[in-house]
């Protein structure tokens, strides 16, 4: 028993031995993975990244690239690998303080990236915003990665699983009401292709249209004498370029799309009546992005008993 104890001792030492060797020469684990290999993305609205990939102690650095993307039936997609798009690359923080487009497009850069990058470090799949859609039609798509390091490379394949969508041409999130609504029933519709207007449109719970002056804006500045109501008088960066109210609806004029200017961040509308619409309190609030172009209306129905 001594003998067969100092053997599997021995055994043991050299076997870590040969482990640390490897990961000192360049050990590149054959267990390389994604911790989430199968996800869903909606294309065409923010920025997607996936997770990284799990090196299991393989040595560093390590350098990972696409090797092929593939259709459902397993052909090799060589244009959508080739297809290249026109980013924002941010080179210095976005903090949401900035007034104007000017200041925020010196924190960045248009640059021309792969329209599906991946982070060459980590191993990431990167989807920018800019994605256009037709490229890369509704379904399931497989990928191959390739990944090197000074152990040698290797290919995983059927690495990751992306179930794509499309994401809307808007954003709407919910947040909450207050006083005696039941609910609100937000819709948008994009009218034309191009333009830089917005229409919003206000009605009872008949449908009856709601004068929009007779709803403001809560304040959320916590600085004296500086309001910042959440209202249609503040879509940020100075917008809207010109504010008009008719008795049934706001036109809205904006300097640029997406609004906000920043894919992926969103507006908030907090607004209340103290009584003239409906006999008593109301609130609601909500957070919305418009992500392309056109002239668009906004329909928002409040509901109440």
């Amino acid at each position: 028993m001594k003998h067969i104890l100092n053997y599997g001792i021995l055994a043991f030492i050299l076997l870590a031995l040969s482990c640390s060797k490897d990961k000192t020469d360049g050990f590149l684990s054959p267990a390389i993975k994604y911790t989430n290999p199968t996800i869903n993305a909606g294309i065409g609205g923010t920025l997607i990244v996936t997770g990284a990939m799990v090196t299991d102690e393989s040595s560093k650095p390590l350098t990972f690239s696409i090797e092929a993307i593939r259709s459902e039936d397993g052909k090799i997609l060589q244009s959508l690998m080739d297809y290249k798009l026109k980013t924002n690359w941010w080179h210095a923080a976005y903090t949401e303080k900035e007034k104007t487009a000017k200041e925020i497009d010196t924190k960045r850069d248009v640059v021309e990236r792969p329209g599906i990058d991946i982070n060459p470090v980590n191993g990431s799949i990167v989807i920018y915003p800019e994605f256009d859609t037709l490229q890369m039609p509704k379904g399931k798509y497989t990928f191959d990665i390739r990944v090197k390091n000074s152990g040698g490379e290797m290919v995983i394949k059927n690495a990751l699983t992306i179930n794509i969508s499309y994401a809307l041409d808007y954003a709407y999130t919910f947040q909450g009401i207050d006083g005696n609504l039941t609910g609100i029933e937000v819709s948008f519709k994009r009218n034309s292709l191009t333009g830089k207007k917005i229409e919003v449109y206000f009605v009872d719970k008949n449908n009856n249209p709601v004068d929009p002056e007779k709803l403001f804006g809560y304040d959320y500045s916590t600085t004296p004498g500086v309001p910042d109501l959440k209202d249609w008088h503040n879509l940020g960066l100075e917008n809207p370029t010109k504010y008009t109210a008719f008795p049934d609806h706001l036109e809205l004029e904006v300097a640029n799309f997406p609004l906000p200017y920043v894919a992926g961040k969103s507006l908030t509308i907090d607004m209340y009546n103290n009584g003239d619409i409906n006999g008593a309190y109301f609130n609601f609030w909500f957070a919305f992005a418009i992500r392309k172009e056109g002239m668009w209306t906004i329909r928002i129905k409040l509901n109440y008993k």
